[in-house]
């Protein structure tokens, strides 16, 4: 081994040199200026450094350089990167790399030069995992054909300039997958092992061919899921899922010009690698909706224009949502038309219903969607608006405007199956918020007949949106805790707040599985009941505002492991008022149509209650739903301005309001720390209003009366009555609104509404 180093007077600086004499006798110059920078006194740079390797037994040579200046002082400017022979009257240079050339400069490129002549290796294949079975080729690459999983082994053989022979030995195995084909020789049922060849049904393992045949295979039952490595469905064939049914594919899914992939309503498609899919499939989606309803949808598969979902009706109106675009209302984010748009992959799109349809009677929207499907990793944008006031602003009409409501975005499920609301909320957390909304506007008031008041029946008018985060949704305690995102559905998601800007959300095929409803896409009926052992892993109740038409709204609360009692991403939902009826609980001020409290509960909590009024009148606030701790927890509503406490388990609370957004008045407790209202029954006391204002008691003596305006400012007090008639001439007769407290004798109290 020897180092050769020199002092090139051209460059001032330190070249070297590395020798390697092998054992053999055959000498190979491996490394030459390894690393080493050669400096221009005059240019004061580094002009190049790099490596050259030589290959013994291949005669190859190779050229890596790090970096190449120029420096005009130096040489002209002019190099290199060339071979020639021991005589210096042949040589090969790399391309543009010439003396002649325009100077040139480079950084981390490489060459290589191969010898024109005789190869000193040889390869052979054998079939078999030694070197000793039949020999099928001698050339770099072969192709081979094998029925079954089979090993074939690989020598190649150097010839080295003192006459030794090498041989090197690799093996590498071919895995075959046997086909299953479709033969239909029974019936059209994808289940029965006889209409397949070699007979049995489709495995993951098995890549699945489907011929013409007189009997198309049909995924059908219910909740049955076929199975394939891959799908081939080939020119004038068939393949259905039936409704409610779905093949999982490991791979691929190719569909051949001339033949028909159809996927049912509720059905899916689910995918597990990312692998590319071609040909065209037909997904079917259907959606419930009277004339002026819209539909938020998605397109399940690639480059599919809007207006060819429904068929075979003309579509009403179409529009995307930007968050940025200032709206009439002078804030950021508004609809665009969208008609003629291709559905970008991934993005939330909405569409009115025909308008040949009925206002009265919801009809069948039959959508279908035709393209390749959509399959693995799919990235989509978000964005937000420039809007981060802390305080509430109102729109002319009184819409509540915050600094959240310009960070919406309307996005999509991408696949031609569910996904699972929960995971892609978790696995995008750094971006959004941990709340999906999904439009419901336009599906008919259900009637509801409480489990807790007897007979006490009213109609829940759903809100626009069905709101859900980790705690469940706003208006569907059915649900339980799990929500899955249909195929072909369109959905918000929140951008977390911050200045202007944008990122992105990603959709991968982990959201998908065959055992996820696909079922619950909106505008069609009701949702499926959840399994009801997954609620008592949270415990939850749901709270109606119900009008005096019997129209209601709904908001809900829970508490649950990892929430707090600040805002939390994934339990709780901001909203706000606008001119409907809502009911919603409060955080530091801030509106939340869900809000998620820690767990275990603690007794001493208050849950400051808020609601909007639309007009003056009375209005009852009643419990929904409940379970988990709630089975036996009391749930109180806690009345400030009456300073009363109603059980909500035993009746609606009924009180007069004025019209607003009221947020002071009522709390959730779980102790009863004053006995409060209804205690005795309101037919007890009679109350009459003429010129004067009279309070009637039947069975006990009055004891104290107070008045209160609507506005909860007390007007009158009459202490220690102890009579069981009272009329009062001081409160004048004006035909507005009163509440009365009455408390007896015996110390129960009652609360009652007037008009004088």
């Amino acid at each position: 081994f020897g180092v050769y180093h020199d002092i090139d007077p051209r460059v001032g600086g330190t070249v070297g040199w590395e020798l390697i004499t092998l054992n053999s006798g055959c000498r190979a110059l491996v490394a030459a200026w390894k690393d080493i920078p050669m400096f221009s006194s005059s240019c004061n740079s580094i002009l190049y450094t790099g490596m050259i390797v030589l290959y013994e037994d291949t005669n190859v040579i190779e050229v890596y350089i790090e970096e190449k200046n120029v420096c005009a002082t130096w040489n002209g400017g002019r190099a290199i990167i060339g071979i020639q022979n021991a005589s210096g009257n042949q040589g090969v240079v790399a391309p543009d790399r010439n003396a002649l050339d325009p100077n040139w400069s480079s950084y981390q490129e490489a060459w290589r030069f191969t010898p024109s002549g005789p190869s000193i290796t040889t390869i052979q294949w054998f079939e078999g995992d030694t070197a000793t079975g039949p020999v099928l080729g001698t050339t770099d690459t072969i192709s081979v054909c094998p029925t079954s999983t089979t090993t074939y082994t690989a020598r190649v053989t150097y010839n080295l300039c003192n006459g030794t022979v090498l041989n090197e030995i690799d093996q590498t195995t071919v895995t075959v997958t046997v086909d299953k084909i479709w033969n239909g020789s029974v019936n059209s049922d994808w289940d029965v092992p006889n209409n397949w060849t070699p007979t049995g049904v489709p495995t993951s393992d098995n890549c699945v061919i489907i011929p013409i045949t007189s009997n198309n295979p049909v995924i059908s039952g219910t909740g049955y899921n076929g199975l394939a490595k891959n799908v081939s469905v080939l020119n004038n064939a068939t393949l259905t899922i039936s409704d409610e049914n779905a093949i999982t594919v490991t791979d691929w899914v190719r569909v051949e010009p001339y033949a028909t992939f159809e996927i049912a309503n509720n059905a899916s498609l689910i995918q597990i690698n990312d692998t590319p899919n071609s040909g065209n499939i037909i997904y079917r989606r259907n959606a419930l909706v009277k004339r002026l309803d819209y539909v938020y949808w998605s397109s399940p598969v690639s480059n599919f224009i809007l207006n060819q979902i429904p068929t075979p009706f003309t579509p009403g109106p179409m529009f995307l949502w930007h968050p940025t675009i200032i709206n009439p209302n002078g804030f950021e984010g508004n609809w665009l038309n969208a008609s003629g748009q291709i559905m970008d992959t991934g993005k939330g799109f909405i569409m009115r219903a025909p308008g040949s349809f009925s206002s009265t009677t919801a009809q069948t929207l039959n959508g279908s969607f035709i393209g390749i499907p959509n399959n693995g990793s799919i990235s989509v944008s978000v964005s937000r608006g420039s809007n981060q006031n802390s305080t509430s602003q109102y729109t002319s009409s009184g819409v509540e405007v915050t600094n959240y409501s310009d960070n919406q975005n309307l996005i999509g499920n991408p696949y031609p199956s569910a996904i699972r609301a929960n995971q892609f909320l978790f696995d995008n957390q750094d971006v959004i918020e941990g709340v999906v909304k999904l439009w419901m506007h336009g599906v008919s008031p259900s009637l509801i007949t409480s489990p807790y008041y007897q007979d006490f029946v009213y109609n829940y008018t759903p809100d626009d949106y069905l709101i859900y985060t980790f705690l469940g949704t706003s208006c569907c305690p059915s649900l339980g805790t799990e929500l899955y995102i249909g195929g072909g559905q369109g959905f918000f998601v929140e951008m977390k707040d911050g200045p202007l800007g944008s990122n992105t959300v990603t959709f991968n095929n982990q959201l998908r599985h065959s055992s996820y409803d696909n079922s619950f896409f909106f505008k069609t009926a009701k949702p499926k009941q959840a399994n009801a052992s997954l609620l008592n892993q949270k415990h939850r109740f749901w709270l109606d505002i119900i009008n005096s038409n019997l129209a209601s709204s709904r908001t809900l609360i829970g508490y649950v492991n990892d929430a707090t009692y600040g805002k939390d991403s994934f339990y709780d939902a901001i909203t706000s008022t606008g001119s409907h009826m809502s009911i919603f609980s409060l955080i530091e001020n801030q509106k939340y149509s869900i809000q998620g409290r820690p767990a275990p509960l603690d007794i001493l909590d208050e849950v400051p209650i808020g609601y909007n009024a639309p007009t003056e009148g009375t209005y009852k606030i009643a419990l929904a739903a409940h379970d988990a701790l709630f089975e036996t927890q009391n749930i109180y509503l806690k009345d400030h301005l009456m300073d009363t406490y109603h059980v909500l388990q035993h009746t609606a609370y009924e009180f007069f309001t004025p019209a607003g957004a009221i947020t002071n008045r009522f709390s959730i407790v779980y102790t009863n720390q004053t006995l409060g209202v209804n205690q005795f029954t309101n037919t007890e006391i009679q109350i009459i209003s003429n010129q004067q204002l009279t309070i009637i008691s039947k069975n006990h003596s009055i004891k104290d009366v107070e008045v209160f305006d609507l506005l909860g400012r007390q007007l009158m007090t009459y202490k220690d009555v102890h009579q069981n008639e009272l009329t009062s001439w001081e409160i004048m007769k004006n035909n507005t609104g009163l509440m009365l407290r009455v408390t007896l004798d015996n110390g129960k109290k009652s609360i009652h509404k007037v008009i004088h």
